[in-house]
């Protein structure tokens, strides 16, 4: 049987039968979302994690789990079509929160791989980066979640890739969309909405403007650039106009790439949170979860975040 045909059978099955008892029976918990989707994206998050917060209440993150159609009578409406196996150019990508500091984006990786920084530096345009796990991205073009792996890359190679879990959904008109979608998903499977603080010293917009010279302060402070990620990154960048790269040389040239990124994306991260609002597909340090979980809701519509149906 074709699948057109077979979906077609499917749906029809679905109208005739009956909602579930346990789905919503008298509107409430339909109309509590209907009221949060067109708040602004920083209101949403406060109600929905006070909506979770209510204790002894469970009926709000049950609902947010019914959206496969035996419950809310819809095949189709709340699945999200993911690309589990995405590579996209991190020049492509723009930022959906205002904050990025230049320290969590190199940091780590200076600390634990340092000659990570020479591999990512040599790959050529559409070389995918490793960065040890896909970061979360939205309609091809929204960093929802891995912000700092993602300016990590470029600061490094703004022509490499990233892999990357990423979601589509027809019509969606903002950063913000894809974000209220995350904290949706992440409500349905953890039960709460966690909040994380960047590192607001070493933040490349509000810090430092674009401006290059402030760029390179923040670079030369301790714990960002080792001496073994600049033989690394010596290694990778030797050429004929560098035949034997300086610290200096390093520096200028991973500053002119952070400068990049704020000039294409100053416009984008200016429309978004702080880092605090975003969402924690991971959970915290002290209640890590799976992010995979996250994708598995919205990829088999199990997430009930359409209220249409």
């Amino acid at each position: 049987m074709e699948y057109k045909t077979l979906m077609e059978n499917w749906r029809r099955f679905v109208q005739n039968e009956e909602k579930s008892p346990d789905y919503d029976p008298d509107g409430q918990q339909k109309e509590k979302l209907e009221n949060l989707l067109p708040m602004e994206y920083e209101s949403f998050v406060d109600t929905l994690k006070r909506e979770l917060e209510k204790e002894g209440d469970p009926k709000f993150q049950r609902f947010l789990n019914m959206g496969i159609a035996k419950f809310d009578g819809d095949a189709t409406d709340d699945v999200v079509s993911v690309d589990r196996e995405a590579s996209i150019p991190v020049k492509d990508l723009a930022p959906t929160q205002n904050q990025i500091g230049i320290k969590d984006s190199l940091g780590w990786l200076a600390e634990n791989k340092p000659d990570q920084f020479g591999e990512i530096a040599e790959l050529g345009p559409g070389g995918e980066a490793d960065i040890g796990g896909r970061i979360i991205t939205a309609n091809g073009k929204y960093v929802v979640d891995g912000h700092h792996r993602w300016s990590m890359v470029y600061f490094i190679n703004p022509e490499a890739n990233i892999p990357t879990y990423n979601f589509n959904v027809p019509g969606l008109k903002d950063g913000a969309g894809a974000l209220k979608l995350a904290q949706l998903a992440i409500a349905a499977v953890d039960g709460e909405i966690p909040k994380v603080d960047a590192d607001a010293e070493t933040d490349i917009y509000g810090k430092t403007k674009g401006n290059i010279d402030k760029i390179k302060e923040i670079l030369i402070q301790p714990g960002i650039i080792n001496d073994t990620v600049i033989k690394s990154l010596a290694k990778a960048w030797k050429s004929s106009e560098m035949p034997n790269p300086s610290r200096e040389q390093i520096i200028d040239r991973l500053a002119e790439n952070a400068k990049s990124l704020h000039d294409k994306t100053v416009k984008s991260a200016s429309k978004g949170p702080t880092r605090s609002y975003m969402p924690q597909p991971a959970g915290t340090e002290e209640k890590p979860t799976e992010p995979i979980e996250k994708i598995d809701v919205l990829d088999k519509g199990i997430a009930n975040w359409n209220p249409k149906a």
